[in-house]
């Protein structure tokens, strides 16, 4: 992996750098958590070859996440949940309220959720354009309404859109 980003960093601007993972470092949902050793080892692969990704795609927990991360070099990193595509069962976002959670983990410094659906099934479609002054990845979140009408079958719902210049 580590090669991977060191390999990746000499091919740019001219490419986006992106990492997709099963399992989701950032996730504030009550069934799984954030994933302590997908955390660190993202961490430790940065540190170690100074190369941090444009953007980090997960899915794993059954709902879509956005967060940002910003880093002490001021790189904001996003870093999306999008699993909500097939399997019946949403897990819900837990609230700061609850007890269950500790906010406070050093782990978490820097992480701010964007936005996130957590009751309705949905995908992500994402873009890349090359213009003048870089590349722009769009991404996209569409929800697909729960209802049994005929008509709302293939209606699908723009719910959250971002947008991230690469130069």
């Amino acid at each position: 992996f580590r090669e991977e980003l060191r390999t990746a960093a000499s091919e740019r601007p001219e490419k986006a750098l992106i990492i997709a993972l099963h399992h989701a470092p950032y996730t504030a949902d009550i069934n799984h958590g954030s994933s302590v050793p997908m955390i660190e080892f993202l961490e430790s692969a940065f540190e170690e070859t100074g190369v941090k990704p444009d953007i980090v795609f997960s899915g794993h927990v059954h709902n879509y996440q956005r967060f940002n991360k910003q880093y002490a070099d001021g790189k904001i990193i996003p870093y999306i949940v999008a699993g909500a595509g097939g399997y019946d069962e949403l897990h819900p976002v837990a609230f700061i309220s609850d007890k269950r959670f500790t906010p406070k983990s050093p782990l978490l410094e820097g992480i701010q959720m964007e936005n996130y659906c957590d009751d309705k099934h949905g995908f992500l479609k994402v873009a890349i354009e090359k213009g003048d002054n870089g590349l722009h990845l769009t991404g996209e979140y569409y929800t697909i309404p729960h209802d049994n009408n005929p008509e709302n079958k293939n209606q699908a719902t723009l719910t959250d859109q971002f947008t991230l210049c690469i130069n």
